[in-house]
């Protein structure tokens, strides 16, 4: 899974980073679901000026789909997911490697 990421306005890019640091993060590496969970700050668009579209690019390998969406569904997990949706717009991208 790809997801991308913008802030909502007003959202200081510190403050969402250390909520991730310090929340979101851990409980979903910790989830029996996720193999790697990875956030990317981007940093600019490679041989242009042009501002980039998103703020951020999370990958997560997903060891079972159908257990990720029950890891979704907890408590925690769902608290921490609004808490998300109060900070950013996501885009989730499902993918496959294939390289």
């Amino acid at each position: 899974m790809i997801v991308l990421v913008n802030l909502k306005d007003g959202v200081d890019p510190e403050d969402y980073e250390l909520w991730v640091l310090d929340s979101y993060a851990p409980a979903v590496r910790d989830l029996p679901s996720v193999e790697d969970w990875r956030d990317y700050r981007v940093i600019g668009l490679l041989g242009s000026d042009t501002a980039p579209p998103y703020q951020y690019v999370v990958t997560l390998d997903v060891k079972d789909l159908d257990q990720l969406g029950r890891d979704m569904a907890g408590e925690e997990m769902q608290r921490l997911f609004s808490e998300l949706h109060d900070l950013a717009d996501i885009t989730q991208i499902m993918a496959d490697r294939f390289a």
